[in-house]
């Protein structure tokens, strides 16, 4: 089915003068949708869902909203005719505000599907409402994704996934999120009154201009490596690299698309607003001899100019036939100049001097910035005229304020309300509030975190800072359109994330220490004083505000975040292979873990929501004392002193192994298994989506055969997964220990043995 003639789907009434986004969140979603997902959530019947619920969208709420919230998005909650009727503004309003019920009334919690799932117990009857409650969002938008996590995290997703996903999105209040899935391939054909049109994406819009399917295939990276083909100067990784690598398969593209029909239609039947990708500027190469006049970078990945009259061109049918297949919320996320050195983006900041600038009224504005950034909008708003442009912040960092001009610049050449900046990093770097709070000149931003790199499994977060920094934001400047998240990858820290998701809709910060006792109340269905103890002194250790700013500061940033230690670690050391120190006292999340055991001894049957905590802080624990028998393997010089220490980390690497089996949470052939399914049953499909799955987590790009080099994202993505700490990363050290010189000397000839040797353990694992 076609759906250009639902250019302007889902919208609700238009968006008041006042807002801070051209755009209105009120009115989107369904009673139905939402009865839908309770019914799936609670596992009862939807007529069970009915006779105990009322559920309804409402224009407004009953109670006036208070003077911290931003919006009118809201819902109303009391008991009323023998059932718990909740209404709100929104079908996404309306989820939370049932979640909010489940949760504070019934001790429910709701996760990923890998950090325990949702924890619910369905009661013999559901609690009444003693007093109406009535609750507003803070700040209109909670936003969630990166354009990584759809290659870290749901590479394999099929449509059962994400139904999980966009369930719990919808409980946590979520209401925009990115929907980058499907996008390299064609949709259907569909005929109306004897004419038929088929409506395609990137493939088919490079096929209009030339490109054949092969120069297409290649161009694009393999299944896992996606989001890096899609606007970051990285092409054909995974299409050539020996048996089982090829080009991108035309029946996984076909397949993504179809999978992207579904998502789309359930997240808005939800009342979610899904961002849609727009062409960034990114070409197969051959397109500069295809397009000779047009103005490509010479060398390296081929970007075109935003002012070259071949963009607009390009972005049109882009547009026209994206719409076309998938309809539209009006939200774009485009942000091809990634690190602001790549092809048409790149422009020369004006030098006036930083110092004469007292105020966001002096700094001048940069005229190339201004002018490719006009056009780049233009090209979406000549065929949506109601486009926003959600662009993610990260290029911003490292700017100093001789780049204001640029920013400046940028941020201003889209008309007020039709761009919100996601500002990535604000746990740790947060953008909006540097140079005297010049950050992005009055236009509205997300305020965002990107809590974790890679999909590493390390616990990591400060609560603390989650708890002050969004509302010294609210304070401080009325330029917040809302908070949210924009992770490389999901699957860890639930403590973390349900704290995050809650901030688009709480007034002021609240007791941690009230706010952990109930969680864990929710999180397990039972009060354990154990259970609480061990989050209190996690909330003094690893989610602690003090060592989590203590280890980005020493480590430089996001580097603090990376699954680096002794269980994955390189002993001739590496960027993200070498071991860094433990930020926090490793004493307390031992006293933790043992907290967690007692608690899980009293309670008569262990949740799923225990059992991954269990073995997930089990895993950071051992994980952390690994550090030590790294250390002393690292620094032996003898063949002895070799010996005995990689004894030590080799029964440890087997202990966590059998620690990570006994959650299906942890399991690397999970991981595995989902990639394989795409093939159908295709022995050669197989084995490239098998080789594609294990390498993104490993050695990140596929190694090929005979290469003595490893790539410097080698352990980037690494996962503590049971059968790829105790297969592949004990299979290393065990390299290392067996071809190890006596003497530090034969460094550098160890160096290249061991390549060739990881080389061919990668052959063999793989």
């Amino acid at each position: 089915m076609a759906f250009l003639a639902l250019l302007f789907i889902g919208t609700a009434s238009t968006a008041v003068a006042d807002s801070l986004v051209a755009y209105d969140f009120a009115g989107r979603g369904s009673a139905d949708a939402v009865a839908g997902l309770l019914a799936r959530v609670l596992q009862q019947s939807e007529a069970e869902i009915w006779s105990s619920f009322d559920l309804q969208l409402a224009p407004r709420c009953r109670r006036a909203k208070p003077p911290t919230a931003k919006t009118e998005l809201c819902f109303d909650l009391e008991s009323a005719g023998g059932k718990v009727k909740v209404s709100a503004t929104s079908g996404i309003d309306l989820a939370y505000g049932a979640a909010w019920y489940l949760r504070s009334y019934c001790n429910m919690s709701f996760s990923w599907n890998r950090t325990g799932g949702h924890q619910v117990m369905v009661p013999s009857q559901w609690p009444s409402v003693t007093e109406p409650i009535t609750r507003y969002r803070t700040v209109p938008i909670s936003y969630f994704n990166n354009v990584v996590t759809f290659s870290y995290s749901y590479a394999w997703y099929d449509f059962e996934q994400w139904e999980a996903w966009l369930d719990w999105a919808a409980l946590n209040g979520i209401n925009v999120v990115l929907a980058y899935t499907g996008q390299e391939e064609t949709g259907l054909t569909s005929c109306a009154f004897s004419t038929c049109q088929t409506w395609e994406i990137y493939r088919k819009t490079f096929n209009s201009f030339g490109v054949t399917d092969d120069q297409f295939a290649a161009w694009s990276n393999g299944v896992a490596w996606l989001a890096w083909s899609r606007g970051q100067s990285m092409h054909g990784i995974g299409n050539d690299c020996g048996d089982a690598c090829m080009p991108l398969p035309l029946s996984w593209m076909r397949s993504q698309w179809q999978l992207q029909t579904q998502i789309l239609e359930r997240s808005r039947s939800l009342g979610m607003v899904s961002v849609l990708p727009t062409f960034q500027g990114n070409l197969p190469p051959v397109f500069r001899q295809l397009q000779p006049r047009a103005n490509i970078s010479k060398t390296g990945p081929a970007w075109l100019d935003a002012l070259d009259p071949l963009f607009a061109e390009i972005q049109k049918r882009y547009m026209e036939t994206m719409i076309g297949d998938w309809g539209t919320d009006h939200w774009y996320e485009t942000d091809g100049y990634f690190d602001q050195q790549q092809g048409p983006w790149k422009a020369q900041a004006l030098t006036t001097e930083a110092s004469a600038w007292r105020s966001p009224e002096d700094v001048p504005v940069d005229p190339h910035a201004f002018a490719h950034a006009a056009a780049a909008y233009k090209s979406m708003n000549a065929t949506d005229p109601k486009a926003v442009w959600l662009c993610q912040g990260w290029i911003w960092r490292g700017w100093g304020a001789d780049k204001l001009p640029f920013m400046k610049g940028f941020v201003s050449a889209v008309p007020p309300k039709h761009f919100v900046m996601l500002d990535m990093f604000d746990e740790a770097d947060p953008e909006w509030d540097k140079f005297e709070d010049f950050g992005y000149f009055g236009t509205p931003f997300i305020w965002s975190v990107l809590h974790n790199f890679g999909g590493n499994t390390g616990m990591w977060g400060s609560l603390p800072t989650l708890n002050s920094a969004p509302f010294a934001a609210f304070n401080r400047t009325a330029n917040v359109a809302g908070t949210g998240a924009a992770p490389e990858g999901i699957d860890q820290n639930p403590f973390y994330y349900s704290f995050l998701t809650d901030l688009s809709w709480l007034q002021a910060p609240v007791n941690l220490s009230s706010w952990t006792d109930a969680w864990t109340l929710q999180r397990y269905g039972r009060s354990s004083p154990a259970a609480q103890k061990a989050f209190g002194l996690l909330l003094q250790s690893v989610y602690s505000n003090e060592t989590n700013q203590r280890a980005i500061h020493s480590l430089g940033g996001f580097q603090a975040e990376k699954n680096s230690d002794g269980l994955t670690g390189m002993p001739l050391g590496g960027s993200y292979e070498t071991p860094h120190p433990s930020w926090y006292d490793l004493s307390v999340a031992i006293d933790a873990w043992k907290a967690l055991i007692a608690a899980a001894e009293a309670m008569p049957r262990i949740p799923e929501t225990l059992r991954y905590d269990l073995v997930n802080l089990g895993r950071e624990v051992l994980s952390k004392i690994s550090n030590e028998f790294f250390s002393k393997l690292a620094s032996a010089t003898t063949a002895g002193a070799v010996k005995a220490a990689g004894s030590e980390m080799l029964n440890l690497l087997l202990d966590v192994d059998r620690l990570l089996c006994s959650s299906g949470a942890f399991l690397a052939s999970t991981w595995i298994a989902n990639s394989v399914r795409w093939a159908d049953g295709n022995a050669t499909l197989e084995r490239y989506f098998e080789m594609a799955a294990r390498s993104q987590t490993t050695v990140w790009t596929p190694q090929t055969p005979g290469s003595t080099t490893l790539t410097s994202l080698c352990d980037y993505a690494n996962k503590q997964w049971a059968g790829q700490v105790g297969g592949f990363y004990r299979l290393r050290y065990e390299c290392y220990i067996v071809q190890a010189p006596p003497s530090a000397l034969a460094q550098l000839e160890l160096q290249l043995f061991w390549h060739v040797e990881t080389q061919r353990l990668y052959e063999a694992f793989f």
